[in-house]
């Protein structure tokens, strides 16, 4: 589907934005941007052309092997073809549009459940049984359409449009950082999935808001930091949170502390990943918008291989985990509830606050076609 830009009402609410002020001077994108179907619409439209991450490396080692998943209305698979060579493609028959690979496998071909067409691992028609002689078929313009896919740390990430840069290139600096991390080496252990009642952006506004709720949500956590020391560092297409921790923790009825040694690093790459290294310990969240009231937070876990063993650990980190996620649904889920109420429009930044103002500039670029996704 083809669009010619936002619609005056969507481009209405985008001009009611300030991109160009001072973080201390802006206001807050209007509650419209949250709560709107038609704005949200747009919104899905745009986001397609992102780089998301699509499948873990680890899960494609053989050839064969492949993930399916869908972003927003798009189904995907990742597969590694019989020569090695990582592939996306569009997970829909063509030929009535069923998903051709479900979940996770290994496989010499994908086969769709529906009619039994089957196609090679590079996306191509392999055979088409019971069609007969349709008129003017032709094989070659029935492959699985590409999509374009990249490998950057330690997962496969595609992007339902044409990149104007490659990812590697886009977050080579947070790659560096996050390298002296050891973030591709670590073992993955878990994956936990919540889903919130409120717009996706209201999830990632409450991660980026430079650790200002911390103290107020998070008690068990913010016992375990030094949130006088908290950090927040600015790029192109990502931004990094920083704080160490505490050097006298504050006890809770879930310990944080063995989790939080050195610096956590709270990791945002535009529009909805997030890497979040402490210890050793890394979790990732990956935000799903789904209707415009609600999210889905795909979290994955990984552990350093000296505790990734440690099942008593791994179990104590989950729940100290848990714990945040709980909490900070209650207050997004609030938000959401306020944004749809009537009674709020717009409100200030703190300072603090600039990691969420960056984001908010990044969409609306992106929202009116200036992105350089």
């Amino acid at each position: 589907m083809q669009h010619n830009g936002p619609s005056p009402a969507v481009r209405r609410l985008l001009d009611s934005f300030s991109p160009r002020l001072a973080v201390e001077e802006a206001r807050t994108p209007p509650a419209l941007w949250y709560i709107d179907p038609e704005f949200f619409a747009w919104e899905c439209y745009r986001l397609l052309c992102t780089w998301q991450p699509a499948a873990r490396l680890s899960c494609l080692e053989k050839p064969g092997a492949y993930v399916a998943g869908r972003w927003l209305n798009l189904p995907y698979v990742v597969v590694r073809d019989e020569k090695g060579t990582l592939r996306a493609l569009a997970n829909v028959c063509r030929h009535h549009a069923a998903e051709v690979a479900v979940g996770t496998g290994c496989a010499a071909e994908l086969v769709c459940p529906y009619h039994g067409w089957s196609y090679h691992l590079h996306g191509g028609l392999k055979r088409a049984p019971g069609l007969g002689r349709a008129t003017g078929f032709r094989v070659e313009e029935h492959a699985l359409p590409p999509l374009h896919v990249e490998c950057w740390g330690p997962w496969a990430w595609i992007h339902g449009g044409t990149p104007e840069r490659s990812l590697r290139e886009a977050l080579q600096p947070l790659y560096r950082r996050l390298a002296g991390m050891e973030f591709e080496s670590l073992t993955h252990v878990a994956r936990r999935e919540y889903e919130l009642a409120c717009n996706w952006k209201v999830f990632v506004d409450n991660y980026l808001d430079g650790g200002y709720h911390v103290a107020s949500v998070h008690a068990g956590l913010a016992g375990g930091l030094d949130l006088s020391q908290y950090r927040s560092e600015i790029h192109e297409r990502f931004s990094i949170q920083s704080c160490p921790a505490a050097a006298e923790h504050t006890p809770s009825g879930v310990e944080f502390a063995e989790r939080l040694e050195g610096t956590a690093c709270y990791a945002w790459i535009y529009p909805t990943f997030m890497i979040n290294r402490y210890g050793p310990v890394m979790d990732t969240n990956w935000v799903v918008p789904l209707p415009v009231n609600r999210t889905r937070v795909v979290f994955d876990y990984f552990f350093a291989a000296s505790h990734a063993a440690d099942a008593a650990f791994v179990e104590r980190s989950l729940a100290a985990s848990h714990v945040v996620q709980v909490e900070d649904t209650a207050v997004c889920e609030s938000v959401q509830r306020g944004l749809a109420s009537g009674c709020y429009q717009q409100g200030p930044y703190a300072a603090a606050e600039a990691p969420m103002f960056a984001f908010h500039r990044l969409l609306w670029a992106e929202l009116r076609g200036q992105s350089g996704a």
